[in-house]
C-alpha cells in the first residue's frame, strides 16, 4: 500500500519532467516530433510549411529537406568550451540544434581563457 501511495504521488512529477515546454501556451512540432523550438535554429529558407491549429493549441513546421540537425552539446566533445549563436552564449548546449544550413558565419575564437565556436545564422535579428 505504500508503495501505491508513493507511486501516486510521484508521477505527476515524472509526468512534469517529460513534457516539452511551450511557447505562449502553443506547443510545436518540426517534422511531426514536437519540441522546444526556442532551441533550434532551423533555415528559414527550408521551411515549406507552417500551419497553426488553435483548437488544440498546435503549431507544425514542415521542413522541404530532412537536413540534418546538429546538437550544439556535440561541438567541441571533451573539452571545455563556449557556444555562442547571434551574439547570444548558449546555457546547456546540449539540448540546444542547428540546422548547418542556416548557419551564414562562423568564428572560432582561441585568444580568450576559454575558446568560443560564434556562430550567425541566416535568420539573425540582431544584424
Amino acid at each position: 500500500m505504500k508503495k501505491l501511495i508513493y507511486i501516486l504521488l510521484l508521477l505527476p512529477f515524472a509526468a512534469m519532467a517529460q513534457e516539452v515546454p511551450t511557447v505562449n501556451g502553443y506547443k510545436t512540432f518540426l517534422d511531426n516530433k514536437q519540441v522546444d523550438i526556442t532551441h533550434y535554429f532551423i533555415d528559414p529558407d527550408n521551411v515549406a510549411d507552417i500551419r497553426t491549429d488553435k483548437n488544440t493549441k498546435d503549431i507544425y513546421i514542415t521542413r522541404k529537406e530532412q537536413t540534418e540537425l546538429v546538437c550544439l552539446g556535440d561541438l567541441g566533445k571533451g573539452t571545455k568550451i563556449n557556444i555562442i549563436v547571434n551574439g547570444t552564449v548558449i546555457e546547456n548546449p546540449e539540448t540546444y540544434f542547428i540546422e548547418t544550413t542556416t548557419i551564414k558565419d562562423m568564428y572560432i575564437d582561441k585568444t580568450t581563457e576559454i575558446p568560443s565556436i560564434n556562430f550567425t545564422t541566416k535568420n539573425n535579428r540582431k544584424e
